[in-house]
């Protein structure tokens, strides 16, 4: 594990209730994998499921540790992130409360400030849902 809980605020702009990383497992150059134990607290379930909006999050937020993670080990400043678009999401089965998943995004393109992942959560080996997500990135000053 690269970063846990407490570390992972220093990666990602959002706080608490909207946090939906909870640790880093994995990270490169093109590609970071997360996990998210979905507690029945989370402001995205419902019903006792996680739903669709806390998927897409998920992934946003895997990007976002990924660029803040490379970004603190080269010590630069971290860029903030919008989602600018969502293409071909496919959502199979929602997770349980109670339940892990796990993350990866890899980076298939990257033009000026955006940056186009590869995003997809699993869960017992069975991909539950999956997406390509372009990102607008930029320094704030």
């Amino acid at each position: 594990m690269l970063a846990g809980r407490d570390d992972i605020l220093h990666y990602i702009p959002q706080r608490y209730p909207i946090v939906m990383v909870h640790e880093l497992m994995d990270a490169g150059d093109d590609y970071a994998v997360t996990q998210l134990t979905i507690e029945p607290d989370n402001v995205f379930v419902s019903s006792g499921y996680f739903a669709e909006p806390g998927l897409v999050e998920n992934i946003a937020q895997t990007a976002a540790v990924h660029v803040g993670y490379q970004c603190s080990k080269k010590n630069i400043p971290i860029p903030i992130g919008y989602i600018a678009a969502v293409k071909d999401l496919k959502i199979e089965t929602l997770p349980k409360q109670n339940s892990l998943i796990i993350t990866s995004v890899k980076v298939t393109n990257k033009v000026l400030d955006i940056t186009v992942v590869q995003g997809k959560i699993e869960q017992d080996g069975k991909v539950l849902c999956s997406c390509e997500m372009r990102i607008f990135a930029k320094v704030q000053s």
